[in-house]
């Protein structure tokens, strides 16, 4: 589980507890003695009797914005109504957690957007490269006139790849769009290079076969 939501749904039941009459420091105690980094010090430092704000410095700075928030209000809260807030605090926790199921989601579409643009990146780089090397010979088998060599094609086929890989990064990938780059052009070589004696075959002419 992602680190973020496991820290907002142990401070969710922090506040569950509260709501049932329970104190915030066994609450914490118990929730956060399982976890690691800051939940884990915090359990710690109550354990050994420090309060709550001190044992909890850590959490309220910590990178997720939302168990920082959540930190806050536990810090924030006068034993005398630690039941209030718990209750009223359980629909923040609930709205804090639904946004952290969201950025998680919306990372995970972005790893396959940028996968479905690498996986296209390849094929375009492979389909360019048989175009390329073997295009003129099926094309010197229809027609008399003289077709463009294989070598001849190569350098602008490889340009167009990697211009074509360049924009589809940029609008599927972001700032990794160097990568589809790469792979396109590493598809294309080697698809090239594999297709390259085929290119070598020689030309039939049909025109004047009776």
């Amino acid at each position: 589980m992602n680190p973020d939501l496991s820290m907002v749904l142990s401070l969710r039941r922090v506040l569950e507890s509260a709501a049932e009459g329970k104190g915030m420091a066994r609450g914490l105690i118990e929730q956060l003695r399982g976890t690691s980094g800051a939940g884990s010090e915090a359990a710690r430092m109550l354990l050994l009797g420090y309060p709550i704000p001190i044992s909890l410095r850590l959490l309220e700075q910590t990178s997720s914005q939302e168990a920082a928030m959540l930190a806050s209000l536990i810090i924030s809260t006068p034993r005398s109504s630690a039941t209030l807030v718990g209750t009223s605090g359980k629909a923040l926790a609930d709205t804090l957690e639904r946004w952290v199921k969201l950025r998680e989601n919306w990372k995970l579409e972005q790893k396959v957007l940028r996968f479905r643009s690498l996986i296209t990146s390849a094929v375009l780089g492979a389909v360019t490269a048989i175009m390329a090397t073997l295009g003129p010979v099926v094309g010197s088998l229809s027609f008399g006139t003289s077709q463009p060599r294989a070598g001849d094609l190569l350098p602008a086929a490889a340009v167009m790849v990697a211009v074509s890989s360049l924009m589809l990064g940029l609008y599927m990938s972001g700032r990794r769009f160097p990568v589809n780059v790469a792979v396109s052009l590493v598809v294309f070589g080697l698809v090239s290079a594999i297709a390259a004696p085929l290119a070598t075959l020689p030309s039939v002419v049909f025109w004047g076969v009776k």
